[in-house]
């Protein structure tokens, strides 16, 4: 949006400061709290130490990171402004600063709670002069050490149940365990969390975000097991969305903006006598001691006693509600209260840290926009230099609107690379004197990132030769990979890079778990903090996960020890990770996953049968067998290609031959290339060079501002986008805004004619 625009927004605000009290915008706790995408995700065995170690971002890391999302963070509070919320002359200049359009991550196009108020053309008037009982403010969160407390509650001991806010996340938080079985969860809030078994210190519900989903758990009243439930849609981040869970004796149901996003069945009763106690951005044991930390905002608390329908949540999810068949609990977090009174019951909450922030949801501001059909249809095929793009929208309150269209071309400049580092256990040898290799391997990408979009390295493991043998081995790995960990422009964590155990890595050779080097060295110690590590299963970093980003696209890499026979513990895990990330590229790293006749290994299949109907797990790579090699598998129409790259039988250990591929949105491909850094050389055979289609939905360039237009509800909102180049790719999308809301549509794509 202009700055022009975002000047009338202002003055039409401050003409509400005639007859309300001027709030101060707090853009700044949002800001300096912002962490990376991602969260931490591990199956209940799992303890993630990183996680309690990991330290919040400042805004300089966080501009450098990813200075878009950090931009729109900054600017969220004049964005998202609503009715009835004046602001301060510093709205004023902030506002002239964020004339920028939104950035182009997904996460962060638009603000549910609201939307800031200007004149539109002469199509139609988005009028922001309602007035009502609008709900100023929300409880910020930092992700660090803020909660609020209600002590025990006995009240809110339930063994039916609905929870239910409005939740707006602004980074990744930390998580709690809710016990042997259950998960490691960001917290939102419920009543207890993982503390013992059979008995009244057992959890009676939690219920927070699991990697970038929603989840909640329970242990039951027979024998204290739990009885988890993972989402399956993203949760973006910087947006404002109704969230709740609901459990009526025999069946969970998550709901994500008052449709149910997951239902599972439990046949248990969960520990309503629990003495845990209840709380808010946070998760309690039954000596209050907070768990775990939501870093985002919170408004309009709700428990019930019993399981809410989806129509009953869909219906009542933008009003504020003091009384309702089985309504025991609920917190408005408004600033007005003073703190946190239960305005039903007698569970008042102490604030501890959290502090408000306006504008909030946008509660009792009447319903949003609904968004129909689009033109061009999906992946239609265009003809001509222009094109006219709209989309069918209504309004239930019959409000006039403003819609804003953001467009992107999908180009060879779009392009970007991973390099995979097949065994190196050669170089490592003291007597060999081939250490240079490894060294000009990881120099190399340090070097080359920007040429070749680099963002992010793999290990396929055999890091060293002798297992735990010779601390000379270890000493030149941790040297080599060292050198992506040093600071770079834009990259404070250095590149990012997953890496995992080969059977040279374990002592004796081939023993899983016997990692004592491996987890000197490399370690959970060595990745806590750094802002692309997501975790690892139990006490060690045997099995690991990492996420790095390509512009709009986030990747993660799951990263399992050498195990022919491997845990279904482990292997539940890695599928958890993946779920709970659902918009990201997987890639499942394990050092022996093919042979060399292109044939799965005894772990590649049983990786692959316990992933292959996870609709994101798009490769599986690892080394080995000293050999290149190529499988692709189908199953239910999803494909997953598993590589094998390993060069440690060739002259010199392998002469630093390195795999390297390069990502094109433009083309949906990835393409597999060969290069030695210390020879300079290509190889380029058929075994050495090929191209697999992959699906690369999201990745591309940010999103520019075509036009806004007006016009009133039950319309079609239209503009033409001209420009257009034969045989390219274009994507847009749309935000709508009736000035208390605003939703934004899907991405649309279509593809000129050459």
């Amino acid at each position: 949006m202009h700055a022009s625009k975002r000047l009338v927004a202002i003055r039409v605000q401050l003409q509400d400061m005639r007859s309300r009290r001027a709030v101060a915008v707090a853009s700044a706790p949002i800001v300096t709290r912002l962490t990376r995408r991602g969260a931490d995700v591990v199956h209940a065995a799992a303890e993630d130490t990183a996680s309690a170690m990991r330290t919040q971002r400042t805004l300089e890391s966080a501009t450098l990171a990813r200075p878009a999302l950090a931009r729109n963070l900054l600017c969220l509070p004049i964005m998202s402004s609503r009715a009835g919320t004046a602001v301060s002359l510093l709205a004023g200049l902030i506002a002239a600063a964020c004339s920028e359009p939104p950035p182009s991550s997904a996460q962060f196009d638009a603000q549910v709670g609201g939307h800031d108020a200007y004149e539109p053309d002469d199509r139609g008037t988005a009028s922001c002069g309602r007035d009502g009982d609008a709900r100023p403010s929300a409880l910020l969160f930092d992700g660090a050490d803020d909660h609020v407390t209600m002590g025990a509650a006995p009240a809110l001991g339930l063994a039916t149940f609905t929870i239910e806010a409005w939740v707006r996340r602004d980074g990744r938080g930390e998580s709690a365990s809710t016990g042997v079985g259950g998960l490691l969860l960001v917290p939102i809030a419920g009543k207890g969390r993982g503390e013992g078994d059979g008995s009244t210190i057992d959890c009676d519900y939690a219920f927070g975000f699991v990697g970038d989903v929603l989840g909640a758990d329970f242990e039951d009243t027979a024998s204290g097991l739990n009885h988890p439930i993972v989402g399956s849609t993203a949760v973006p981040l910087g947006e404002w969305h109704h969230v709740a869970a609901a459990y009526d004796g025999a069946t969970w149901r998550l709901y994500l903006d008052g449709r149910v996003d997951a239902e599972l069945g439990a046949d248990a009763t969960p520990r309503a006598d629990s003495v845990q106690h209840f709380g808010i951005g946070a998760a309690f044991d039954s000596m209050g001691v907070p768990a775990g930390r939501l870093a985002g905002a919170v408004d309009e608390v709700r428990v019930w006693n019993r399981a809410r329908t989806e129509a009953e949540i869909a219906s009542t999810m933008f009003e504020s509600l003091t009384s309702g068949d089985g309504l025991v609990a609920r917190w408005a977090l408004d600033e007005a209260d003073r703190g946190a009174p239960d305005s039903v019951g007698g569970a008042d909450g102490s604030v501890v840290g959290a502090t408000f922030v306006t504008p909030g949801a946008a509660i009792d501001l009447g319903l949003p926009p609904v968004l129909g059909a689009a033109t061009p249809a999906q992946d239609a095929a265009v003809s001509g230099e222009s094109v006219e793009i709209s989309v069918a929208i209504d309004d239930p309150d019959d409000d006039p609107f403003v819609a804003t269209f953001y467009v992107r071309s999908i180009t060879g400049a779009d392009d970007f690379s991973i390099v995979v580092l097949p065994d190196t256990q050669y170089y490592t040898e003291e007597a060999g004197g081939l250490e240079r290799f490894y060294y000009d391997q990881t120099q190399w990408i340090v070097d080359h990132r920007a040429e070749y979009g680099i963002v992010g390295a793999i290990h396929s493991g055999d890091i060293v030769d002798d297992g735990d043998r010779y601390a000379y081995e270890w000493m030149v790995a941790s040297r080599a990979m060292g050198t992506l960990e040093e600071e770079i422009a834009g990259l404070p964590d250095g590149v990012p890079y997953a890496i995992c155990v080969g059977n040279h890595d374990q002592t004796p050779n081939g023993t899983p778990d016997n990692t004592t080097s491996f987890n000197t060295h490399f370690g959970v110690e060595r990745f806590a903090g750094r802002a692309y590590y997501g975790g690892h299963y139990g006490d060690d970093n045997d099995e690991s996960w990492v996420t790095f980003s390509a512009g709009t696209l986030d990747f993660v890499v799951v990263s399992l020890q050498y195990d022919e026979t491997p845990d279904p513990a482990v292997l539940a895990w890695a599928r958890t990770i993946f779920e709970s990330h659902p918009d990201a590229f997987g890639i499942l790293s394990t050092h022996y996953v093919l042979d060399g006749d292109g044939s799965f290994s005894a772990q590649g299949r049983a990786i692959y049968d316990a992933l292959r109907d996870v609709d994101n797990v798009q490769i599986m790579t690892g080394g080995h067998i000293s050999a290149e090699a190529q499988r692709t598998d189908t199953f239910e129409g999803h494909v997953v290609h598993s590589i094998l790259a390993d060069y440690q039988r060739r002259e010199q250990g392998g002469s630093g031959w390195m795999r390297i591929w390069t990502l094109s949105p433009a083309k949906g491909e990835l393409a597999v290339r060969t290069y030695s850094p210390t020879l300079d050389a290509w190889e380029t055979d058929d075994d050495s060079e090929l191209t697999l289609a992959v699906d690369l939905s999201g990745a591309g360039g940010d999103f520019t501002e075509l036009a806004s237009v007006g016009a009133s509800a039950g319309h079609a909102a239209t503009t033409t986008w001209s420009g257009l180049v034969p045989g390219r790719i274009y994507e847009w999308y749309v935000t709508v805004s009736d000035c208390a809301h605003t939703v934004r549509s899907p991405v649309h794509r279509f593809e000129t004619a050459p």
